[in-house]
């Protein structure tokens, strides 16, 4: 009886704990690999092939078919075969499909009817959110059986465009973000018209002309009198929460034409390389009374910025080398987090923002402002009085010897900071004496509690800063007291592996 109980307990110890997991969960480990790579697990058990087959997640990349003794038109035949194999196996066993992540480096005319094929199948097994994206060649037009699909939450497609002509039936559409080559306005309208978005990423071409967002459709409330029918115009609340437009031209109109009344639940806007005025800036962070997020990024004709809104949470606005930015007026009561990108010598007039608000500059420096910016700096931080934080990237800054010309420039004492941040440190001239008069007219201007510097892992210009800051803690115009170093580590392991950020403690 025991030898039998021993038997027992070690076929337990070589039990595979992994295959004694759920379906769901080897669905979940699978799921995170390329459909190729999942169906190489398969091999492990039969439970681990009943899961890959039946796996709701596919992800097909043609990364994975390279070889080196074969050339691309061969890789592309052996990566359609695989994924038309695996769709039919789909049909057979009538397996839903939940996501499928699609990337061909281009579609002719026969490929474009097994894309189709794909698709349908798809759509048949109740897919909820897909993927297309196309490298290369021509544009591939979405088939109409797409937009019958029920499930369909969220559709991402990078050079694909719309079919011409289809029924929209996406009741259940959530998320939607196109990067196409050609859209045809009216589908395009249809689709935004007639889709319950709640998040709307584009990125179009210069030729779009004009586009309502939202469509607002008159309601029929009832007849009244003898024969006369009184109409009244309902504004259909739109439950788009999130815009992301990216025009990737500086020179076209903008397109779009808002109807923010009905927009009621719009909470943030994203505005990149588009040709929004004043104007359009002013009226929607004015009237989008439930906006709370606001990025306007590299918007060209933007001249003077005036920003009034009391939903308004976090604003960024990042103009780099557009030099015909004016200033810019925030009135925004509410504002928590606001980051600000353009020339030192830029004004900015705030008003009603809350102390404690999470500001964050990024000044630009041109090769052409010498030095002058040290004071065009100190004066920014001393007039707006709300930064807390000041991030500065070395690349383009030259560190040539201020002394002189801040020696007779008087704009009261330096500025308290939370932070400074300083990037790029691998561009710098990072000789001794150039260190020394860029720290010295730095910290004319600000007095930072913390010092942080990332740095590439080869560079030893953290190691020369820190020993500088030491030798003289008391020997600037307004004496540092004391330098401790509060942590050294790397703060994105996985994406750069060899950065360095290094945080530093000052005591004025």
């Amino acid at each position: 009886m025991e030898v039998g109980e021993n038997v027992a307990k070690k076929q337990r110890g070589n039990v595979d704990r992994i295959s004694e997991l759920p379906v769901f969960i080897l669905h979940t480990i699978l799921s995170r690999l390329d459909t190729k790579e999942a169906g190489r697990a398969s091999v492990l058990s039969k439970k681990w092939y009943g899961a890959w087959s039946t796996i709701p997640v596919l992800n097909f990349k043609p990364g994975y078919f390279k070889s080196e003794i074969e050339d691309d038109t061969r890789t592309l035949e052996r990566f359609v075969e695989f994924i038309d194999k695996t769709m039919q196996r789909y049909i057979t066993q009538k397996s839903r499909i939940t996501k499928m992540y699609l990337t061909l480096p281009k579609v002719d005319e026969k490929l474009e009817s097994l894309v189709d094929k794909w698709i349908m199948i798809a759509v048949q097994n109740q897919i909820e959110r897909l993927e297309i994206q196309i490298t290369g060649g021509n544009e591939y037009r979405l088939p109409e059986i797409l937009f019958c699909a029920k499930s369909l939450k969220y559709l991402k497609c990078s050079k694909v465009g719309l079919p011409y002509y289809a029924t929209m039936k996406l009741i259940s559409l959530e998320y939607l973000t196109l990067v196409p080559e050609t859209v045809d306005e009216d589908m395009l309208q249809e689709m935004i018209s007639f889709c319950p978005l709640v998040e709307l990423d584009i990125t179009c071409d210069t030729h779009l002309k004009n586009i309502s967002l939202p469509w607002v459709r008159k309601v029929n409330e009832g007849v009244e009198g003898r024969g006369s029918r009184t109409m009244q115009s309902n504004l259909q609340e739109s439950p788009l929460q999130k815009f992301v437009y990216n025009g990737q031209s500086l020179e076209s109109s903008w397109p779009w034409n808002m109807n923010v009344v009905a927009l009621k639940n719009l909470r943030k806007l994203v505005i990149f390389c588009a040709p929004v005025t004043d104007d359009i800036v002013s009226e929607l962070a004015y009237r989008l009374v439930a906006l709370e997020s606001l990025v306007l990024d590299t918007c060209s004709m933007l001249t003077c910025i005036k920003i009034s809104s009391s939903s308004l949470k976090e604003l960024e606005i990042t103009n780099g080398l557009i030099f015909n930015h004016k200033n810019a007026t925030v009135d925004a009561p509410n504002l928590w987090k606001f980051s600000y990108n353009c020339r030192v010598e830029t004004p900015l007039s705030l008003i009603r923002v809350l102390d404690h608000c999470n500001a964050e500059f990024f000044p630009v420096v041109t090769a052409s402002s010498t030095n002058v910016w040290f004071v065009n700096l100190k004066k920014f931080l001393t007039e707006t009085k709300l930064f807390k934080s000041l991030l500065l990237n070395l690349a383009c800054i030259h560190l040539v010897k201020a002394e002189e010309q801040l020696r007779d420039v008087v704009i009261g004492p330096p500025f308290k900071l939370r932070e400074l941040k300083l990037r790029e440190t691998s561009a710098w001239d990072s000789t001794k004496s150039s260190l020394v008069a860029f720290l010295d007219g730095l910290f004319w201007c600000c007095h930072p509690g913390v010092l942080s510097i990332r740095t590439s892992l080869e560079n030893s210009a953290v190691q020369l800063i820190v020993s500088i800051l030491k030798e003289k803690a008391g020997c600037w115009k307004d004496p540092l007291k004391s330098v401790e170093v509060e942590c050294i580590g790397s703060p994105h392991l996985l994406s750069y592996p060899y950065e360095l950020e290094i945080r530093l403690r000052l005591s004025w």
